[in-house]
């Protein structure tokens, strides 16, 4: 159609066309590189943020949220934004070049064209430019769409590299383990069959790396209990993920005959009831259940629960103490019904009488597994000589297989082992076990009904295939009825569920973004996007005066004046296309990331300084939807979609304005139009807020159940309950998707009516012109060309005006939910100006509570009621009390994460809550029951903030005995450490966190059952270290260990929160009817 209004010149338009493909696309593969980079900073960040989050408690505890702000808004800022900038500094130059392009276009074509007629008048007429204008314009459309056509392709060719690079990394090596079925009530089997067996094994973590280790030969019988036990980092938890199927097998064979059930040293806990916990994906046995709840201690538990075992226990377990995770992983795996059972140390977080309960009723020769296989990686010495078989591993391997009774007679290593870490004054000196306490059989009954309760079927994952349809149907149906069940727990409910707002989003929220732009910024975006589109416009009314003077001269122009038409058109165009650059410029380089800062600091500095309650009822989940996708959206989609709102508004102004110059008449028309418009829009705005919002809170669903899947892999693993994670993934997928519908649909809903729409107007304008030129004689040609021409423009100007403020408003609902963290109610001031401790307090140490009740938060009962006592200076005190008896809260409220709802905590006579939290809590020291490593340097874990010299870490490691390990790697302080301190062990990052408290040399100490989770020398060490190194210190030490806390200066023992004792332990123990007392009679028995 140009060629035959045009003729040839067409094609020197055609040729510049061509031209500008390559440009395009070399720009489409710098910004996919930057793309690259930004999706690369942006996983990095997540992954420092989940890691934040994940130990948000030690964090708080240590005072170190400035230094994780920091390290996260440094790659926000210096990485991630950085790459942004990049990536809008080529989308610039491209959209400077599809803007520039068709404007050439039109210049080269109409210039040659005019030229070759040889300037004469009457070629170039209205009719010949605007018919070729709407022509060119059709054509602009789709050559300014070329680059991101181009980007969004690359885009999504990366995104299928990413994906396909995941589903082609290295697997499990479902051949490393022979898995057997195994069928017990079979009259073929016997007390003698082998359930677990490796041979002369060496395995390794990854394919690359080398053998932790070697030459293992081990096998487990039917009825069998086999201990496993070894210094730290020894091996114990890796040959435990050799019978899992968790390392990579170098030589050797394994094999397991059966079903497995496992309980990991660090308890899985998923964010649903406690019933759903141990039930996990099985049918409800009522009696089974009954005793597995008496087996495992949890009875007492359970009344303590607002609904019982329908209490939602929170994320990782969080509104459970380290002794309950540990008894509800135990409960799960004896519920489970498997054939082999594999323990790592799931005693060391509970009671020693708890122990010995769950000893003599779950583990022991006459408990509910006593006709199982069970691997036990254990700790706790004195439940050695009721073991059939004793494993000793060192350096990667088995040194020694024994029987207890053999050990102890031919004084072999394990007998050395056994020996050298047993206190002989403490309480569980092997001599001093009652028999009777571990031998009571009441389990008769259990065994039978243990043995025909039965249901779960086996797995076959020999060959690496999925499980049958059926089997997943199976686990569908299990995992509706699991739902419905923990619906009707509303009462029991810990998680708060994620609030959407409802309507219009508040003028706040636009207010908010346009400050975190800056006034200036958007002054400038305004005025270089109206002087765009007047440049523009003057463009065409300029073309319009030039096709005007053609039609009105008679005489042939000179060259002169040709030239003059075209300099003047040339200038116009370059001047529109060169401000839709500084326009682009100002958006990506300036107002995006200025934006895109403000608004990441602002949701960062409010999460973090949220109260710890916070984070105890909100799934980390959903916090990382918002810092992802959420923040994604308003780094991206957000600007550019205002950016195209304000284009479209003005755009569509400057439509009507040129086509109310041509036929006043017209706008009656365009009124009429405009009430229907309006109508539609809200009807479909309505709609397309609310979807989105929908849209937005069921994906963060989906993120935190990967999150918590990829938390206990190999627990479901073990279980077979692969078929069920992947169904609730499914499930919640499918809830994402049918929002990511309804989206869709609306959108082709609104298309064909504004297409509609846009005819009527096309149609409405023509008639009027025509009828104004033809029967009343007025009316320029031109300009009814020039009308008819942006009345096509409208059309899109509408369809795309609709689609931009509906973007914008969407994003807005993401910027919405983001304001919502930034607004966050915050904890206590950090730092209080004019009220600030000295520099050396606390110099004594003293320790005062006064009448202290707290809670954790409002609506919730009194966890500590009315403490009363005080700690001298230096004092060592031992903290003692049953589960639930509010030890660990007296820790958080030392520290502040919990306020007071009355009275006062002193230290050194100055009330705590007269300071900044920061105050108090850099000023204390904690090593706490679950040591947590960040992922980053040695150096980086002991000083975040770079305050100590490398001789003052160096000495705090060698007091921890931590210096030779160390020493050992070639990088020293700088040796990385994985995220959670994987390429740890347990003992290690324990040792890691007592090197903290021995650098930050504080006056006052707390042990928060530090030692519950590790071996007896990784105990040793740290026993000995702090009667070492902080003998002129105040040591507040919970426990439950009494040999850790017995030869403590005072003994204070709580009871419901409640003061019950407090004395010296002499005097407690010489009052039979004491509390402290009847604990270390229970220890003993």
């Amino acid at each position: 159609m140009l060629y035959n209004a045009l003729g040839w010149s067409v094609f020197a338009g055609l040729l510049i066309m061509i031209i500008s493909i390559p440009v395009d696309t070399y720009l489409s593969r710098l910004a996919t590189a930057k793309v690259m980079l930004l999706l690369e900073y942006r996983d990095k960040r997540a992954k420092a943020l989940e890691e934040t989050l994940s130990g948000m408690r030690i964090i708080k505890l240590y005072a170190w949220e400035s230094s994780f702000m920091d390290k996260i808004n440094k790659i926000r800022v210096q990485l991630e934004l950085k790459a942004l900038r990049g990536y809008g500094n080529i989308g610039t130059i491209s959209s400077f070049i599809s803007n520039v392009v068709p404007f050439i276009i039109t210049f080269v074509t109409f210039g040659l064209y005019s030229v070759a007629d040889n300037m004469s008048h009457g070629q170039l007429n209205a009719q010949l430019v605007f018919v070729s204008l709407s022509l060119f314009n059709k054509l602009k459309d789709p050559l300014m769409q070329a680059p991101n056509v181009i980007s969004g392709f690359m885009e999504c060719r990366l995104s299928y590299g990413r994906i396909s690079e995941l589903l082609t990394a290295d697997e499990i090596d479902f051949t490393a383990v022979d898995h057997l079925p195994y069928n017990r009530a079979s009259p073929n089997t016997s007390n003698n069959d082998v359930l677990v067996k490796i041979e002369n094994g060496s395995f390794k973590w990854l394919s690359e790396s080398e053998p932790v280790l070697t030459a293992i030969n081990m096998q487990c019988k039917r009825n069998e209990l086999v201990a496993v036990v070894g210094k730290v980092g020894s091996g114990k938890s890796s040959l435990i993920s050799v019978i899992l199927g968790d390392m990579v097998k170098e030589t050797g064979r394994v094999l397991v005959q059966g079903r497995i059930a496992y309980v990991p040293q660090v308890p899985w806990i998923i964010n649903a009831t406690l019933r759903d916990n141990i039930l996990f994906g099985s049918e409800m046995d009522q009696e089974l259940y009954d005793r597995v709840i008496d087996a495992c201690a949890l009875r007492a538990d359970l009344k303590m629960l607002p609904a019982g075992d329908l209490t939602e226990i929170g994320e990782k377990g969080i509104n459970l103490s380290g002794g309950q995770k540990a008894r509800v992983s135990l409960a799960r795996a004896v519920y489970s019904r498997a054939d082999i059972y594999i323990m790592d140390d799931p005693l060391a977080a509970v009671d020693a009488h708890v122990g010995k309960h769950i000893f003599s009723h779950v583990l022991g020769p006459n408990g509910l597994l006593k006709s199982r296989a069970r691997i036990l990686a254990t700790n706790a010495m004195q439940f050695l000589k009721y073991s059939d078989n004793i494993l000793m591993i060192q350096d990667g391997q088995i040194i020694e297989q024994n029987t207890f009774a053999l050990a102890m007679a031919q004084k072999t290593t394990i007998y050395e082992f056994i020996h050298k870490f047993i206190d002989h004054k403490d309480d569980l000196e092997l001599s001093s076990i009652d028999d009777s306490s571990i031998l009571t059989d009441d389990s008769s009954s259990i065994g039978s009904l243990y043995q025909t309760s039965e249901r779960r079927p086996t797995l076959g994952i020999a060959t690496g295939d999925m499980v049958t349809t059926a089997l997943a149907q199976g686990q569908r149906c299990t995992y509706s009825n699991q739902q419905s069940v923990a619906e009707g727990a509303e009462n029991g409910q810990t998680i708060t569920a994620e609030v959407n707002a409802r309507g219009k989003v508040s003028w706040n929220t636009y207010l908010t973004y346009l400050k975190s732009c800056g006034l200036q910024n958007s002054l400038l975006l305004l005025a270089t996007i109206i002087l765009s589109t007047i440049s523009n416009v003057s463009a065409n009314f300029w073309l319009k005066h030039w096709a005007s003077a053609n039609s009105r001269s008679e005489a042939v122009y000179s060259q002169e004046t040709l030239f003059y038409y075209l300099a003047i058109y040339g200038l116009l165009g370059i001047l529109g296309s060169a401000t839709s650059a500084v326009r682009n410029l100002l958006l990506w380089a300036r107002c995006s990331i200025d934006a895109a800062t403000t608004i990441h600091q602002k949701m960062l500095y409010g999460v973090l300084r949220s109260p710890m309650v916070y984070f105890d009822t909100t799934p980390v989940g959903r916090i990382l939807n918002r810092f992802s996708s959420d923040l994604a959206h308003c780094d991206v989609s957000l600007p550019y979609s205002v950016l195209q709102m304000v284009m479209t508004a003005i755009g569509i102004f400057s439509a009507v304005f040129v086509i109310s110059m041509s036929t006043p008449l017209v706008m009656v028309f365009l009124l009429l139009l405009t009430a229907f418009y309006l109508n539609l829009q809200h009807r479909y705005m309505f709609t397309s807020r609310e979807t989105k919002r929908l849209e937005s809170s069921t994906r963060s669903p989906i993120i935190a159940h990967l999150q918590e899947t990829i938390g206990g892999v190999s627990s479901i693993r073990a279980y077979g309950q692969q078929p069920r994670f992947i169904f609730k993934n499914e499930d919640k997928i499918e809830k994402y998707m049918r929002a990511c519908y309804f989206n869709e649909s609306l959108s082709q809903w609104l298309s064909i009516r504004l297409e509609a729409i846009g005819s009527i107007i096309m149609l409405g304008t023509t008639i009027t012109s025509v009828a104004s030129l033809h029967y009343f004689g007025t009316g320029d040609p031109g300009m009814v060309g020039l009308a008819v021409t942006y009345a096509l423009s409208l059309t899109s100007y509408l369809n795309s005006s609709v689609k931009a403020y509906t973007e914008m408003e969407n994003s807005m609902v993401q910027l919405e939910r983001i304001n919502e963290f930034a607004n966050l109610p915050s904890e206590a001031p950090e730092t209080i100006g004019d009220n600030r401790p000295a520099e050396n307090w606390p110099d004594q140490g003293t320790i005062e509570f006064k009448s202290y009740s707290t809670r954790y938060r409002e609506g919730l009962d009194l966890v500590l009621k009315g403490l009363s006592f005080k700690v001298k200076p230096m004092q060592k005190v031992g903290i003692v009390g049953r589960t639930g008896a509010g030890k660990s809260s007296l820790t958080l409220a030392l520290f502040r994460l919990i306020e007071a709802a009355t009275g006062q905590i002193l230290i050194d006579g100055q009330d705590i809550a007269q300071y900044g939290l920061f105050d108090v809590r850099s000023k204390l020291s904690i090593i706490p029951q679950d040591p947590v490593l960040f992922a980053g340097t040695v150096r980086e874990n002991l000083d975040p903030f770079g305050k100590y010299s490398d001789q003052e870490i160096w000495c705090a490691l060698e007091h921890a005995s931590l210096a030779d390990f160390i020493r050992s790697k070639d990088e020293r302080l700088e040796f990385p450490i994985t995220a959670g301190g994987g390429n740890f062990s347990v003992g290690q990052r324990q040792l890691v966190c007592l090197a903290r408290a021995l650098l930050k040399k504080a006056k006052i100490l707390v042990l928060d059952e530090a030692t519950a989770a590790i071996d007896n020398q990784t105990d040793t060490i740290i026993q000995q270290s702090i009667r070492n190194e902080f003998k002129d210190c105040t040591v507040l030490t919970i426990a439950h260990r009494i040999n850790t806390i017995i030869d403590s200066d005072m003994i204070l023992v709580l009871d419901a929160g409640q003061l019950a004792e407090y004395d010296t332990p002499e005097n407690l123990l010489q009052n039979k009817d004491s509390l402290f007392a009847k604990l270390v009679e229970e220890s003993a028995k």
